[in-house]
């Protein structure tokens, strides 16, 4: 749950770019400057790769310029074109080590590219080098709430609350802490921040589910029932929201009307194993029996296919510790096989296929295992273990061929 909350939003977007705005104070007639406001300009648009290419003018122009290549980590982030992103984060903070603005900024990008040590850290230094930045310790507590360390979320979150005081970002704070306060169990206190964000901005839905759900645990069914509804009616499109409201309704002897709601909630959710079984329930208890029949089908065929995707992984879990194993005891032609029949399984399996690079450069066959390398990065330019993996590779086949040079000249 808290990892999904760090998803770019286009408010998120809208914020950092108005961050990164150059001043009204520079000289005109600068065109990294222009390169900047068109930039931020483009973003706003969702132009994201038309700005990608005039930020990387702008660094090309002026490599240590800060700005644009802040503006330009984050908005990689969002492409996402990982190592990029990360290298001019990297550079922008060695330039500004003591700017607390670069380490927020810097910390969202790294969040996004799903960096959460790294982040953690950066945010960390965010809030060293100034305490009052509300933004950097609300993700803070988001990332150690993930981590279940709740007791240091909930001082980053009480902090990030003490600093806002804006309505509608502050209605966020509240629905947030209220989360955190129902990940620990604490529902009487999670009930009391929803009704604050609830309170702050009436018309927000995941606030009312989230209540209703909060009330529920709490076995106050008839309070949660009204938030219930009243999420649906301000989410008709959430498939969470028709879900616990048909619960609810199913709970209440209204088979009928929690049939509905579970078919509206099947449509916006098809995958979902709960919400298929509890249609055909509904139905059935409706007395709608022929319509519940192809929904019960239509679970025994999710059951089985979730049943072969875990055979499925548990053999290539085996298969692969089979293939480390031989590979660890220096016996790389069985370990090969090995990692050859994983892929057979999963052909995307990106562990085993980095693996099976190395293994065939421990064999000499070097060129194959640096175009299996090279393949995965064609496929995965983000992969930082591949693209670490391959120079190594390059440099150890060049150190190769060197000395293969050195044995096979002749004596002086």
């Amino acid at each position: 749950m808290w990892a999904a909350r760090r998803t770019a939003t286009a408010a998120w977007l809208l914020a950092l770019v108005s961050a990164l705005q150059p001043s009204a104070g520079q000289p005109g007639g600068d065109p990294a400057g222009d390169r900047l406001e068109r930039a931020a300009e483009l973003t706003r648009r969702g132009a994201l790769n038309e700005a990608i290419g005039l930020l990387e003018a702008a660094v090309e122009a002026r490599p240590d310029d800060a700005e644009a290549l802040l503006m330009l980590g984050s908005v990689l982030s969002l492409v996402p074109r990982r190592g990029d992103a990360i290298q001019a984060l990297l550079r922008v903070m060695e330039l500004r080590p003591d700017d607390a603005r670069v380490y927020e900024t810097a910390g969202m990008a790294l969040a996004r590219l799903a960096e959460q040590d790294a982040a953690l850290t950066v945010f960390r230094r965010a809030v060293l080098l100034d305490p009052e930045l509300g933004e950097a310790h609300l993700n803070l507590a988001l990332i150690l709430a993930s981590r279940e360390d709740f007791e240091q979320a909930s001082q980053h979150m009480a902090r990030a609350l003490s600093l806002e005081s804006e309505p509608g970002k502050l209605a966020r704070l509240r629905f947030l802490n209220g989360k955190l306060h129902a990940e620990r169990g604490q529902l009487e206190a999670a009930v009391q921040e929803f009704k604050r964000s609830i309170a702050l901005k009436p018309l927000g839905g995941d606030a009312h589910v989230a209540l209703g759900m909060a009330l529920k645990r709490l076995l106050r069914e008839d309070e949660a029932f009204p938030m219930f509804l009243k999420g649906v009616e301000l989410l008709p499109e959430d498939p969470s929201a028709r879900y616990h409201l048909a619960l609810e309704l199913q709970r209440r002897g209204d088979h009928q009307g929690a049939a509905e709601q579970f078919r509206k909630a099947h449509q916006l959710r098809p995958d979902d194993r709960s919400t298929v079984y509890n249609l055909a329930r509904s139905l059935h208890q409706a007395g709608r029996a022929e319509e519940a029949r192809p929904y019960r089908e239509l679970l025994a065929t999710m059951v089985e296919q979730g049943d072969r995707a875990r055979e499925s992984e548990l053999l290539t879990a085996r298969l692969h510790g089979e293939a480390v194993r031989l590979d660890n005891q220096g016996r790389y032609a069985e370990a090969l096989e090995g990692y050859r029949a994983v892929l057979r399984i999963e052909p995307l399996n990106g562990v085993a296929r980095r693996n099976l690079a190395l293994v065939l450069c421990r064999l000499g066959r070097w060129d194959e295992g640096i175009a299996e390398l090279q393949a995965i990065l064609r496929s995965d330019p983000g992969d930082l273990d591949a693209a670490r993996t391959l120079a190594i590779v390059i440099d150890q086949a060049k150190e190769a061929d060197s000395q293969a040079g050195r044995a096979g000249a002749p004596a002086p």
